[in-house]
């Protein structure tokens, strides 16, 4: 009896020592456990790593700093991190033997991603292809070397952050710079109203209802009319108050990007004056892209507006890129 209750403690020991074991590699919520900082290699986007390099970390924790793509998917089963803000052109730079300008987060199995348009790390595990040859694909068609899977991000606090992207952070989360995407929306209908069109369409009665270009009425409802589609840039006061909203956040570190939105604001009122002055022409002429005829509008300066709205929002992109993490 006494032999058996000594194997029965050693058993006992035995067990409690192995579930101690189990217990100190996972959390308390079940999850694997946050790696060891020392053991987490630090890759970037600037450092453009080759595949021979990246295949030396597979399977390996490792953090990147970026920011979400704004295509990335809403159910938040993934991200697209890139290595500019705003950007919705993932893997424009080719990724299928290097780390270029974005890479494929994916979360912890049954977690999903929020989205933010503030800088982000993250920590995760890469996973790399089998070859350069043999990319991995996903559900978009695109192709790439490695991603990161089992992942976590959290918002870079700004003390961890230059003095510049530290800036970013309060820019961002000021939700101003999509403001500034809006309101190049309205300007650039104010200078290509003419070339916007509505679709021909079949109706409940099976007939084919042919399509159009604007008319200048058109123009003016979409403009004019309370809930008008580009009423918005029109109300009193808009373009002040993306200014005040910049000038809240750093008036003197956000002075390009103030000069930004009063040239928008320049090019927008020379576009009405042209609408409301009706410095348009009208031909009634046969149109093959809806098979009727129809009057055609085009604007005497359209080319002009046009071209001075491209430069100004180039600016505003080259601002942005000055952002890369």
């Amino acid at each position: 009896m006494k032999r058996k209750s000594i194997f029965k403690s050693i058993s006992m020991l035995i067990l409690f020592a192995f579930s101690l074991t189990i217990l100190a590699s996972c959390s308390k919520d079940g999850k694997s456990a946050a790696p060891d900082i020392n053991d987490v290699t630090k890759i970037s986007f600037k450092e453009t790593a080759g595949f021979d390099y990246l295949k030396s970390l597979d399977d390996k924790y490792v953090t990147i700093n970026g920011y979400m793509a704004t295509n990335s998917p809403v159910d938040g089963s993934f991200i697209f991190l890139m290595n500019l803000p705003y950007q919705n052109c993932p893997f424009c730079v080719p990724n299928t033997s290097q780390l270029s300008n974005t890479i494929e987060i994916y979360p912890e199995k049954g977690e999903t991603f929020a989205y933010t348009t503030q800088a982000i790390k993250v920590v995760g595990k890469l996973e790399v292809a089998e070859s350069e040859e043999k990319p991995f694909t996903d559900s978009y068609g695109y192709e790439f070397c490695c991603k990161i899977v089992d992942a976590t991000y959290s918002v870079i606090k700004s003390e961890e952050l230059s003095e510049e992207v530290a800036l970013w952070q309060k820019i961002a989360d000021s939700d101003v710079v999509n403001d500034i995407y809006q309101m190049y929306d309205y300007l650039n209908f104010l200078c290509t109203w003419d070339t916007c069109f509505v679709k021909s369409y079949t109706n409940e009665n099976g007939e084919i209802v042919p399509g159009y270009y604007l008319y200048a009425s058109d123009a003016e409802r979409y403009i004019y009319s309370e809930n008008g589609k580009y009423n918005y840039g029109y109300k009193d006061g808009y373009f002040d108050s993306i200014v005040e909203k910049i000038e809240a956040v750093d008036k003197n570190a956000f002075a390009g990007l103030v000069a930004n939105v009063r040239k928008a604001q320049t090019i927008a009122e020379k576009a009405l004056s042209d609408l409301e002055n009706q410095n348009y022409t009208s031909e009634y002429k046969y149109i093959e892209k809806f098979g009727v005829e129809d009057w055609v509008f085009t604007l005497n300066n359209g080319d002009e507006l046009s071209a001075e709205t491209k430069e100004a929002y180039n600016e505003f992109s080259d601002w942005l890129g000055s952002w890369e993490m």
